[in-house]
């Protein structure tokens, strides 16, 4: 006779400790007997694994026998940030690794030969807004300031000489916190998508330029597509990971024009970043970080592999990789309670606060406290670049209907929880 420990250290062995500690939880909370513990484990298996099942209930209709059955029904919360559901988050993340894979070399209905056209992998970062500690290959901070004196005005150092770890809370922080511009680093968070749309825009310009006619005829030439990943730094600003593609005019899988060389694209993409504003509410230019990089894809064949590993590693981080700023914040009190960071408090604050204003009303600044104000979706593309989410979704789906045995099955159900602190 098996009992509950039996079974909790059975699934452990069997690979399930994606989620095995959820369900573990809710068997101690519970004092499920083994029949029941393992029958819980059983729909851990049955929701992918999932750490915060979306509980559901309603009745079964088998249409082969007409009987009913009413039960209980747990799935996949499908959310894409590991500290809230490891396994989704792992399935999240090698949708986003065939979506840029698929992109870059071909495949899930993309053609092959979009692998040998030009291809760009791009890194855009926020510019300064105050002196953060970072860190060098040999681990020496960086952080500097334009002023001649060793204090600034709080009476704070303006400079860092010491060798930092990669894991050191300090990175990413201000050298004085009161130098530092929150309110800059917010809007510009803020705004920061319209900046990249407003590049996209420069670049297929810039392009038509290229190619001998105006930017609405851009398309008669060739067609540009891409990708962008966004990924909140340490010290708090918004970053993409961009991969961008030039085709021909007729169709993705078309030559593109002669003029439509990889060191053509990367002049364009280096204008375009150097170029590109995009108006605040306070008519200040939001323009892109001194600091970006442009890299031809097309140099070594296992390249663009990697870039799409790279960038799917970033589909899955929360703002630092914590719970706390996985959700948003419904009062100022709730981000002070719950953020211990300074850096991290102040910033999530600071969002709070201009939230309140009305210029600001339209950037939803409140709704978005937890992201420091960023406000743009995380995975953004050109609808030509690949695949999408929902056609790979669906093809699970597709794939298991056409597995399963048994009678055919219709249901109805309503939504009843989250977890697994109900078990039936």
């Amino acid at each position: 006779m098996s009992s509950t420990g039996d079974v909790v250290a059975e699934a452990l062995r069997g690979g399930w400790e994606l989620a095995a500690s959820s369900a573990i939880d809710a068997i101690e909370r519970t004092s499920m007997n083994a029949e029941e513990a393992r029958r819980l484990l059983q729909e851990v298996q049955g929701s992918s694994n999932c750490s915060h099942p979306i509980r559901l209930r309603g009745e079964l209709i088998n249409t082969a026998t007409g009987e009913v059955t009413q039960r209980g029904l747990k799935v996949a919360c499908k959310d894409r940030r590991e500290v809230i559901c490891p396994a989704c988050s792992y399935l999240y993340r090698a949708d986003t690794w065939i979506l840029v894979s698929s992109g870059l070399i071909g495949g899930k209905g993309t053609p092959e030969v979009v692998g040998h056209h030009p291809r760009l992998f791009v890194t855009l970062t926020a510019p300064s807004f105050g002196a953060v500690h970072t860190i060098r290959d040999n681990g020496s901070c960086v952080a500097r300031t334009n002023s001649t004196n060793s204090m600034c005005a709080h009476g704070q150092p303006t400079f860092c000489a010491k060798r930092h770890e990669e894991n050191e809370i300090v990175l990413g922080r201000p050298l004085c916190e009161k130098c530092f511009d929150y309110r800059g680093a917010v809007l510009w968070n803020a705004y920061a998508s319209r900046l990249w749309s407003n590049t996209v825009q420069v670049i297929r310009r810039l392009l038509a330029e290229e190619g001998g006619v105006g930017q609405p005829d851009f398309g008669s030439v060739a067609q540009l597509h891409y990708l962008k990943v966004a990924e909140v730094q340490r010290r708090g600003l918004a970053h993409f990971h961009c991969v961008l593609r030039l085709d021909g005019p007729e169709s993705i899988d078309a030559d593109p024009p002669s003029w439509a060389t990889p060191e053509a694209l990367i002049r364009v993409v280096q204008t375009s970043i150097e170029r590109s504003w995009a108006p605040d509410a306070d008519v200040h230019q939001v323009r892109w970080g001194q600091v970006y990089d442009v890299q031809d894809l097309g140099q070594r064949e296992e390249e663009p592999v990697k870039v799409a590993a790279y960038v799917a590693k970033y589909a899955a981080k929360t703002t630092d990789g914590s719970k706390e700023l996985a959700r948003r914040f419904t009062s100022r009190r709730q981000i002070v309670a719950l953020i211990d960071d300074p850096h991290f408090r102040r910033l999530a604050l600071t969002a709070w606060d201009l939230g309140r204003q009305e210029k600001y009303e339209s950037l939803r600044l409140r709704d978005h406290a937890h992201t420091f104000g960023f406000t743009g979706q995380l995975i953004t593309k050109s609808r030509a670049f690949s695949t999408t989410f929902a056609a790979l979704r669906q093809a699970r789906v597709d794939y298991m209907a056409g597995v399963r045995e048994g009678d055919p099955i219709e249901g109805t159900f309503h939504y009843e929880g989250r977890g697994y602190d109900d078990p039936r």
